[in-house]
């Protein structure tokens, strides 16, 4: 139900929030009657920029944006220890990671079908995007970026299991981006692709061939580009064709936008306060200068710096740390857990988009992004009951 954000209700809820509320519920009542160790990952990185937070919203000027905004980060916290807390056998993982690869398959084609049966806009979704795709996600870039995801997923658990339907899926889900027309997803595939060569030869054939093979397709990468993509991209400005001209023809004025909007939100910090403008205060800030466009910040490090200061871009530092640590230690599984996950180096490639897509847009509040989270958070306390490891109480820290 994860597609399901529109209509909204308060503190920016939409209808997947009553399925994730009654499942964090449901997970208390079950963990309360078995006794069993609820587990909350990321607890201190988000504890830190919770605080940094609060504090910012109540020196700013809309405490109660900002206040619903950390509202919504313990949510989607409570949402990930659930799931971590549950998958702690091989079988509930297995059983979510299905129904995840499925449901995301099963969205892709309702997109398609509604884009072929001129439905851009379906019912209860946010207009305002042209040609763009993007179901009940609040804009087309959230809707691009849960389908990338979903195809690293895939890629992981090796869902569905027969190759050809495999591919089938994947084909279907890009078909989705660029229906979608989010660059930013569509350079999600080879910069996680790039991420999961990298680790694949590492474990085959050692560090050194690794970083060769990807310095040698980095190489190739560029010379590509600048040989023919870039001319590509400038033959396509004019065309008619409405899923280039949404998406790789407008390459070059969604730079220059978003180079105008950073230049605007850094100087937004200097020339404000230390502890910075409050969550979600980005907009309104700008709003308030007469030469400056009123937008959000767009960009998950620039903006939590712009609205928490240097404690909270220090609090999002060490979240990504702690993402990145749970991430490569569940490169390597038992065997029981590696059937599960037999390609965990694609859970590598899905943390590397997010981390490119908070590059150019705010996946902070991302509801799939803290479902992989749990994912791998899940993988890595597997740790812990593997001998020669390792001690487990390293997957409680931080």
């Amino acid at each position: 139900m994860l597609p399901l954000l529109n209509p909204k209700g308060p503190l920016n809820t939409g209808p997947v929030d009553l399925f994730l509320g009654a499942g964090i519920l449901m997970t208390l009542l079950w963990a309360g009657t078995t006794r069993t160790r609820i587990h909350v990952p990321y607890a201190v990185p988000l504890g830190v920029l919770a605080v940094a937070g609060l504090v910012a919203a109540l020196l700013g000027t809309a405490p109660g944006r900002g206040g619903g905004a950390v509202v919504q980060e313990a949510f989607l916290l409570a949402w990930c220890a659930a799931i971590t807390s549950l998958c702690t056998t091989p079988e509930r993982l297995r059983f979510l990671l299905r129904v995840w690869c499925l449901s995301a398959i099963v969205w892709a084609v309702v997109l398609i079908l509604s884009v072929s049966t001129g439905q851009i806009r379906v019912p209860g979704g946010v207009g305002g995007y042209g040609d763009r795709a993007r179901l009940w996600f609040d804009h087309p870039n959230l809707a691009g970026n849960y389908f990338v995801i979903s195809i690293f997923v895939i890629l992981a658990a090796r869902q569905p299991r027969k190759p050809v339907v495999r591919t089938l899926a994947v084909i279907t889900l890009v078909i989705a981006i660029l229906l979608t027309g989010s660059n930013t997803a569509l350079l999600c595939l080879p910069v996680g692709g790039l991420v999961i060569v990298f680790l694949r030869v590492r474990d085959r054939s050692g560090s050194i061939p690794a970083v060769a093979v990807a310095l040698c397709l980095v190489l190739a990468g560029g010379v590509l580009w600048s040989t023919v993509g870039q001319a590509t991209v400038a033959s396509l400005q004019h065309t008619d064709n409405p899923i280039f001209r949404y998406s790789v023809a407008r390459t070059s004025r969604s730079a220059e936008g978003r180079e105008s909007l950073f230049s605007s939100s850094f100087e937004l910090y200097r020339e404000g306060n230390v502890v910075g403008v409050g969550p979600a205060a980005t907009r309104q800030a700008l709003a308030e200068t007469a030469d400056r466009p009123a937008k959000e910040a767009h960009n998950d490090y620039l903006g939590t710096l712009v609205e928490r200061g240097p404690l909270g871009i220090f609090a999002l530092i060490v979240l990504a740390g702690a993402a990145g640590v749970r991430v490569m230690g569940a490169q390597r599984l038992s065997p029981e857990w590696a059937a599960v996950m037999p390609n965990p180096a694609a859970l590598a490639g899905a943390a590397a988009g997010i981390a490119l897509t908070a590059l150019t847009h705010e996946a902070l509040h991302y509801r799939h992004f803290w479902t992989l989270l749990a994912v791998v958070a899940a993988l890595y306390l597997t740790r812990e009951h593997e001998p020669g490891l390792p001690d487990g109480a390293q997957a409680h820290g931080v």
